[in-house]
């Protein structure tokens, strides 16, 4: 017996690595041909950068590529043993459909394992890494985020819109704040336009973009109206290009341990308001003898506003149930292991492209579910908890019947 786990469970492993490696090569080139312009020609980033995002990309892509990989080789090499009449050999010594199975069960134990440790930790490390990666390309040459008929938003507290740009000179330079207006960072007026534009010196150490507007007009919001000043024909601007950005606050790029970090956060802060700690800063602006407390409270009023703004209830509920939906989907390698193996006697194939078909067709089914039970996570109460759970419960069940069903086949 112990011979014939290893017979199939060797086979099972090597047309797995197969089928992952092209499967992960696949959609590497897929999420290369999507961000290869935003990071060379938008950030102008060098080409260097495209090794990191590579080795970012695998482990996200992992997520996807060994469940699916693994279906396949269930189909195919079991489907080889039903086309050989070797499973009916082995049937007639006494061996069951289900023990037969023992060897992808196995497998699909350990698949899952390493599935749920890469979703949990290293897929959303990863996912976090490659939306730095623009980040860090633009900020170590930031005059790569000012283009002709492009928002530049990956400044601090402004965003730039220009129309047309040439060298080094900006024309239809328009800046609008790009924070709440009860920060109290917030830069006070409601638009700024020039005519035209120059491009300065950037200093490193303190991260300021110098630019130099000319014939520019600014709005500022008056109690009931917006009024323009008077038109300046230049004047010096300075532009604070962050070193690094506050990470978005989306459950697919926080690992386990810091979406339950994040949550104990909003926990503690959820019973200040925000309207009232900002009035506590101002007071604490008008106290001399602690210059620092202005300081303090604008921070925590900024954290406030960050936290409460970004974890609203239906995004707030994404990240208590992101823990459920990746331990679902985790589970792939198992239900696979279950329902792959009758599916590969009743088709009786031993080509590899009805094999590779059949298991991107089943696998595409089952991934489709998911995203749809994924929508319930806009739901409160117990009910997320239960639809990521679904395609699962569906899967074994029908696996089950599969089973059954392939009772007398060999």
């Amino acid at each position: 017996m112990r011979t014939l786990d290893l017979y199939i469970f060797r086979q099972l492993a090597a047309v797995t690595l197969l089928g992952v490696v092209s499967l992960t090569l696949l959609m590497l080139l897929g999420q290369l041909f999507k961000e290869l312009h935003a990071l060379l020609v938008e950030s102008g980033a060098p080409p260097s950068i495209v090794i990191d995002f590579v080795l970012q990309v695998i482990p996200f892509s992992l997520t996807f590529s060994v469940p699916w990989g693994f279906l396949t080789a269930v189909l195919l090499v079991y489907g080889r043993l039903a086309a050989d009449n070797e499973l009916t050999s082995m049937r007639m010594a006494g061996l069951s459909l289900w023990r037969l199975s023992l060897p992808a069960f196995v497998m699909a134990i350990l698949l899952s394992a390493l599935c749920y440790y890469i979703n949990i930790d290293v897929a959303p490390r990863g996912k976090n890494a490659m939306s730095e990666l623009a980040m860090q390309a633009a900020t170590d040459n930031p005059r790569n985020l000012l283009q002709s008929g492009r928002s530049a938003t990956k400044l601090d507290r402004i965003r730039l819109f220009i129309n047309r740009r040439q060298g080094d000179t900006l024309y239809g330079l328009h800046i609008y704040p790009d924070t709440d207006k009860n920060d109290p960072a917030t830069p006070k007026f409601q638009a700024m336009h020039a005519q035209n534009a120059d491009i300065g010196q950037f200093d490193q150490q303190s991260r300021q973009l110098y630019l130099t507007l000319h014939h520019a007009t600014i709005e500022q919001n008056g109690h009931d109206q917006t009024t323009n000043l008077p038109l300046i024909d230049e004047m010096p601007l300075r532009i604070h290009i962050p070193l690094y950005n506050r990470r978005k606050m989306k459950p697919n790029r926080f690992t386990n341990e810091e979406i339950e970090q994040a949550l104990q956060h909003l926990d503690r802060i959820r019973c200040l308001d925000h309207a009232t700690v900002h009035r506590y800063a101002r007071a604490a602006g008008n106290n001399k003898l602690f210059p620092c407390a202005k300081l303090l409270m604008d921070d925590t009023a900024r954290e406030v506003l960050f936290y409460t703004t970004q974890l609203n209830p239906t995004n707030e509920l994404a990240f208590r149930t992101e823990g459920v939906q990746r331990a679902s989907f985790a589970c792939a390698c198992i239900v696979f292991s279950l329902i792959g193996v009758p599916l590969a006697i009743t088709a009786r194939r031993r080509d590899t492209s009805t094999g590779f078909a059949l298991g991107i067709l089943v696998a595409a089914v089952y991934f489709v579910a998911l995203i749809f039970c994924e929508l319930s996570r806009k739901t409160p109460g117990i009910t997320p908890y239960i639809v990521l759970w679904l395609p699962n419960v569906l899967c074994v069940a029908f696996a089950i019947w599969q089973h059954h069903k392939a009772l007398y086949r060999g």
